[in-house]
């Protein structure tokens, strides 16, 4: 098991999987409409009128047929706005487009719910109150969907969670193509590399508790890691069973940070890596370990879900919950490797020319 290993050999299988290539986007990818999701300007989704669902429809009229175009907060209707897209419970978010060996297809209504995205608590649910009945007058936002945003990191796209009046929390169940290929409950045993982007906002920045966070959930239903920020963007992490960590790494909210987790399934560790981006001189900072091979305190199993939970409501302070921005998730799955002593300097050396060309470039 992984505390009978010598420190060193952990520590390197860490830095191993810092410099193996990035995969291409899959499921998650940078939200885009080949990536599977959806915003009016890819066009709109029919309604299948599906018993039980939600129904949101232009000045009211259920005549329209559109469903679930555009919460509440695209005032003053929801058809005619250019940038937000459908909440990511109401359609096949995800589950379309040709991206990493996808089945092609089209954004299309499905019941609420029933796709990998699912509404736990808030959002899209917190706008069902008052649904089909939007009030013009009354500019609230409670959403997780997909949305047009000039700054992307790339593409013209990023998933936008928002919590004008409640916390939320939102499910996402992992796929084969988010895996390249392999199917999510095949996961365990392995070595697990999963790198976003984030870009989170100003507005909160006077409470300085948890905000955002991340989980990494497991075939048995076990949280097994989470990272986070607080209210004033520091990033967090939390171990099973434990209390936010708060790190000294802040993300910066005029650029886009990067956050790397590697979870090791057999060994049951995990490792947290972040390049901050640097709000006071505009620059991307190094690749910075935050963690090596932190035993996460459980049996993991294989990784089959992600879940985000934003607070909203009233925050510490007078803060405001706004935009959180993520983009281009990247997925790498390798076999569990421990290096023999004569190949792990060379390991080392190549890490430590990896890290060197990546401050050149930055």
């Amino acid at each position: 098991m992984e505390r009978s290993k010598p420190q060193i050999q952990r520590f390197l299988c860490l830095l191993a999987a810092c410099c193996w290539p990035w995969e291409a986007c899959a499921y998650l990818g940078s939200f885009e409409e080949q990536d599977g999701y959806r915003i009016p300007l890819g066009g709109q989704i029919l309604s299948n009128h599906i018993l039980g669902d939600a129904q949101f429809y232009l000045n009211n009229l259920d005549t329209n047929g559109y469903t679930g175009v555009v919460p509440l907060g695209a005032y003053p209707n929801t058809l005619g706005d250019s940038t937000h897209g459908a909440d990511l419970s109401r359609y096949n978010a995800g589950a379309y487009g040709t991206n990493n060996g996808g089945p092609g297809g089209t954004a299309a209504d499905i019941a609420d719910n029933s796709g990998l995205w699912r509404a736990l608590a808030g959002g899209r649910l917190n706008e069902d109150v008052d649904a089909p009945y939007y009030y013009g007058t009354t500019f609230t936002r409670d959403y997780a969907q997909a949305y047009r945003y000039p700054g992307a990191r790339t593409g013209s796209a990023v998933l936008n969670f928002l919590a004008s009046d409640t916390d939320l929390s939102y499910a996402y169940t992992l796929d084969s193509r988010d895996f390249n290929g392999t199917a999510p409950g095949a996961t365990g045993g392995s070595l697990i590399q999963m790198a976003f982007w984030v870009c989170p906002s100003e507005w909160d920045d006077p409470d300085t508790g948890n905000i955002m966070s991340l989980s990494l959930t497991d075939a048995m239903s076990q949280t097994v890691f989470q990272v986070g920020y607080t209210g004033d963007n520091l990033l967090q992490y939390r171990l099973h069973g434990g209390a936010w960590q708060t790190t000294t790494h802040r993300l910066g909210s005029a650029g886009w940070s990067e956050v790397l987790i590697v979870l090791d399934t057999l060994n049951n560790t995990a490792g947290l890596l972040t390049r901050a981006f640097n709000d006071d001189n505009s620059t991307l900072g190094p690749q910075t370990v935050v963690l090596s091979n932190q035993v996460l305190g459980l049996d993991a199993d294989s990784l089959t879900g992600l879940q985000w939970d934003l607070r909203g409501g009233t925050l510490d302070n007078g803060a405001v919950s706004f935009k959180n921005y993520f983009d281009d998730f990247t997925f790498t799955l390798s076999p569990v490797l421990v290096p023999e002593p004569g190949s792990a300097l060379l390991l080392a050396l190549s890490w430590l020319l990896t890290m060197q060309r990546r401050r050149v470039n930055t």
